[in-house]
C-alpha cells in the first residue's frame, strides 16, 4: 500500500487505527452491542488493518476496507458448501457489517440474510453502490479477487496506470483484455482491446462490431510490451467515448471505431 493510499485510508476509516485494525474494530462493535466478540482471521494478501474473515463450517464471511477514494466496507459471504458466490454487500456503516456478521454467526442462511438486508446481492458488481460499478470492478481486478473474472495481472495494472482508461469497464476473457463502455450485456466496446501475440508480447486490435459491420477489424500495433500496449490503447480512445454506463448498452450506435465483446 503506498503512502497516499495509507493516508487516505486512515482518514476514511479512523476506527481502524488500532494495530489489528478491522478485526479490533469489529470486536469493539460486538462488545458495544453486548455480543460475543469471536476471533477474526487475516485474509491472504491483505493486511489486518483492512481485511478480516471468519469461517462457519465451510462457509466464510470476509470484510474489506480497501477503498481509498470513498468510505466503504465491502463484504463477501460464501455458502455452506464453500461456494464463493453467496452474497455480497457494501456499506459505509461498520455497525451494519457487524449486524450482518452477527446474524450469520448465529446461523442465518444466505436467503435469510438477503431478506433482512435487501441491498445484499448475488454478485460483487450488483452489490456496488450506484455510480461505483466500474471503480469496484477495477479494485477487485487489481486486488486479484477470486470472485470476479481475472486476466493478466500485469496487463491490468498497465491499463489502469493510464488515467483515460479507468472510466471503462475492465473485461478480461480468454487471454484478451477489453475495456467496455457498458457494464452488462449488451456490451458495447469502442476502445481497442489487448490480445496476446503468442510470444509474451501483446497486440492492440480494433475489433469488428455488429453495431458497425462495415468497419473491419484491424491491428493497431503488434508485439508490444505491456506499457506500450496500454499507451497505444489510451492513444486510440475515440473522442467523446466513455465513461462506461452502468447496465447494458441501450441501443446500437454508429461509430467509426467500435468493437463489440460479442462481435
Amino acid at each position: 500500500m503506498n503512502e497516499r493510499s495509507s493516508e487516505a485510508l486512515s482518514k476514511l476509516y479512523p476506527e481502524l487505527a488500532a494495530p489489528d485494525g478491522l478485526r479490533e474494530a469489529l470486536a469493539r462493535e460486538a462488545a458495544r452491542r453486548g455480543h460475543c466478540a469471536e476471533p477474526m482471521d487475516s485474509v491472504e494478501g491483505y493486511g489486518p488493518a483492512v481485511a478480516a474473515c471468519c469461517a462457519r463450517g465451510e462457509a466464510r464471511f470476509a470484510v474489506y476496507a480497501t477503498n481509498a477514494d470513498e468510505r466503504e466496507f465491502r463484504f463477501e459471504i460464501s455458502t455452506d458448501s464453500g461456494w464463493r458466490w453467496g452474497a455480497f454487500g457494501s456499506t459505509d456503516d461498520l455497525a451494519v457489517v457487524h449486524a450482518i456478521l452477527h446474524a450469520w454467526r448465529q446461523g442465518a442462511s444466505i436467503d435469510q440474510l438477503r431478506r433482512e438486508w435487501t441491498f445484499l446481492a448475488a454478485s460483487p458488481l450488483d452489490a456496488a453502490p450506484p455510480g461505483r460499478v466500474v471503480s469496484t470492478a477495477w479494485r477487485l481486478t487489481l486486488e486479484r479477487s477470486p470472485v470476479i473474472r481475472l486476466g493478466n495481472a500485469e496487463l491490468a495494472e498497465a491499463l489502469y496506470a493510464q488515467p483515460t482508461l479507468r472510466v471503462f469497464f475492465p473485461f478480461p476473457s480468454h487471454g484478451e483484455f477489453s475495456l467496455l463502455s457498458s457494464t452488462a450485456d449488451p456490451f458495447y466496446e469502442e476502445v481497442p482491446r489487448v490480445v496476446p501475440s503468442g510470444d509474451g508480447l501483446w497486440n492492440v486490435v480494433l475489433h469488428w462490431s455488429r453495431w458497425s459491420p462495415q468497419i473491419p477489424s484491424r491491428v493497431l500495433g503488434s508485439h508490444l510490451s505491456l506499457r506500450e500496449a496500454a499507451a497505444l490503447v489510451a492513444a486510440n480512445v475515440p473522442p467523446g467515448s466513455g465513461p462506461a454506463i452502468e447496465g447494458g448498452w441501450p441501443q446500437p450506435v454508429k461509430s467509426p471505431a467500435v468493437g463489440d465483446i460479442n462481435g
